[in-house]
């Protein structure tokens, strides 16, 4: 299942089994990539939840913009720079991803790093885009593996 638009910014999620809770693949679409384009046993009900959670703390907490400054410019060693709400995606840490949401104006920046934040990368979007694609993810007790043979759709309940 895809949820947002492929062609800007989506989430793809599908249940493949279900272990201690939901589990199964969970990856954002960006730029035409799969991120983090692995696992297929991530915990969907703790990835959902943590990033649902961070972005409801986040945004309470950040009051302004971090502007214009260059990615290159920011400084990730000492943790979140002030500004940024970090995004907490969970288990897909362990495969080297990590996001970031700041605002300039009417944009919000997406930062994101792919290799355990050896480098970075950013998208920029329309104030709210992040902010309705993750409220909008289904809760992970709402998901419905309909398997038929070695066919898995997911589906919701």
């Amino acid at each position: 299942m895809i949820i947002g638009n492929p062609y800007q910014i989506a989430i793809q999620v599908e249940q493949v089994d279900f272990l201690c809770s939901p589990s199964g693949m969970f990856n954002f679409i960006i730029n035409d990539m799969l991120i983090p384009g692995k696992g297929t046993t991530i915990d969907l009900y703790i990835v959902i939840s943590s990033l649902k959670e961070s972005l409801e703390a986040g945004l309470i907490k950040i009051h302004e913009d971090i502007g214009n400054v260059s990615v290159e410019e920011m400084d990730f060693s000492e943790g979140t720079p002030k500004k940024l709400l970090s995004l907490n995606v969970a288990e897909l840490y362990d495969y080297g991803c990590n996001f970031w949401l700041g605002f300039d104006g009417c944009e919000e920046r997406l930062i994101y790093t792919l290799d355990f934040e050896g480098s970075f990368n950013e998208c920029r979007f329309p104030r709210g885009t992040l902010e309705r694609l993750i409220r909008t993810l289904p809760l992970a007790d709402t998901l419905l593996m309909d398997k038929t043979n070695d066919v898995i759709v997911t589906k919701l309940n």
